[in-house]
């Protein structure tokens, strides 16, 4: 047997671990390089950003704006434009492809030929941005699969439900307009895009067809001019019909009113005789049934007076019997006296006499209070409330 012999097992030993360490700094080496490499973008305020992670297969979209990092190699970044955009279908757009431009050629429903250009504004709507790069594809692809085809083929048979002449008519092309971007919105709504508006910039027809239309124009003018005329001759007809009807109306009229008014005038001057007469009379018998009433009231006033005056006198006299004239002149003396002043200067002598004023005011305080209220009897003798009473001798 061989001393150098060396076993297999030992060899594969060493490949392994050989393979092992190779595997570990290619790993390192790719992480450095992975690294070095790591880079980022940023996001507009516009735009809507999905992020593919190829190694998992996970789908991150980002609706923000800002600095976006991710992996060249291990993650693939996508970015949707969610601005309004303007899909042009003119014949302004030439290219290679389409030389002669790309407008929107239609067929009417009376068998004519238009060539439209239309400018179709839409927009993405950023929540389907993912669904968009799985189902579509990335870049501008959708633009083509979704909003042209639709937006054609919709237009086509939008547009073409109108007749050739009704193309001038403002009003029925917004109206196929409005149609057309109502059908659109609701096939791709779904799919995350909505048409804000479809503006027909444009539209022509073939040579052939523009003469016969505008010789049909011509012809559907004279016809409109000859109606107006026809129509302002049986205007003219009508008016003057109604001038002369609204002369002879007024002239009668006049003449009714003329013949109203000098009855009314001979019924009215009749009337006010009859009231003038009528009111003279009735002013003729108030007057005289006042003149009547008034020297009655003054006889029976007269009447009345005198026969006051003379129960007064009686009364006056009965008054100036027995004790009534006394208490009259009792009362009459006590009103004068209420409003006396009385004035005195005593003189006497300290210790001896005396002030006759002071005791003749006391002989006042001290008399009796009299009643003249009620009569005195007849016999009572009138005493007078100045009267003073028995003097004091010294």
């Amino acid at each position: 047997m061989d001393k150098d012999f060396k076993p297999k097992s030992k060899k594969f030993h060493l490949y392994r671990k050989t393979f092992v360490s190779v595997l570990v700094l290619a790993f390192i080496a790719g992480g450095i390089y992975g690294g070095k490499e790591l880079s980022w973008k940023e996001l507009a305020p516009d735009e809507v950003a999905v992020i593919v992670n190829n190694l998992t297969g996970s789908i991150k979209q980002i609706n923000r704006a800002g600095a976006i990092v991710y992996y060249p190699f291990i993650q693939d970044i996508y970015i949707l434009d969610k601005r309004e955009l303007v899909l042009k279908m003119t014949a302004a757009e030439i290219n290679e492809k389409q030389p002669q431009g790309n407008p929107l050629i239609i067929k009417t429903i009376d068998g004519g030929e238009v060539v439209l250009d239309l400018q179709i504004q839409y927009i993405l709507n950023p929540e389907y941005a993912s669904h968009i790069i799985q189902n579509t594809g990335i870049g501008d692809v959708y633009k083509q699969k979704w909003v042209y085809d639709y937006a054609r083929t919709i237009c086509y048979y939008c547009y073409g439900e109108l007749g050739i002449d009704e193309f001038p008519s403002a009003s029925k092309r917004d109206a196929k307009a409005d149609k057309a971007r109502l059908e659109i919105n609701t096939f791709l709504e779904p799919h995350g895009f909505f048409l804000t508006s479809i503006n027909l910039t444009d539209y022509r027809y073939y040579r052939e067809y523009a003469e016969k239309i505008q010789e049909r124009r011509l012809a559907d003018k004279e016809v409109e001019e000859q109606k107006t005329r026809a129509k302002a001759a049986m205007e003219n007809q009508r008016r003057v019909i109604v001038e002369e009807t609204k002369k002879k109306e007024v002239r009668v009229a006049r003449f009714r009113g003329d013949c109203d008014k000098r009855i009314m005038d001979a019924r009215g001057t009749a009337e006010a005789k009859k009231q003038e007469a009528e009111a003279y009379l009735i002013k003729a018998t108030f007057e005289a049934e006042a003149d009547f009433e008034r020297l009655s009231q003054e006889a029976h006033a007269v009447l009345v007076t005198v026969k006051s005056e003379a129960e007064g006198l009686a009364a006056l006299r009965d008054a100036f019997e027995g004790n009534g004239s006394r208490n009259l002149v009792r009362l009459e003396y006590a009103k004068r006296l209420k409003n006396a002043i009385v004035r005195g200067v005593p003189i006497v002598r300290s210790g001896i006499e005396v002030p006759q004023s002071i005791q003749r005011f006391k002989y006042i305080e001290d008399a009796p209070k009299i009643d003249y209220s009620r009569p005195e009897p007849p016999d009572a003798p009138m005493v007078s409330p100045m009267q003073p009473g028995p003097q004091k001798s010294d």
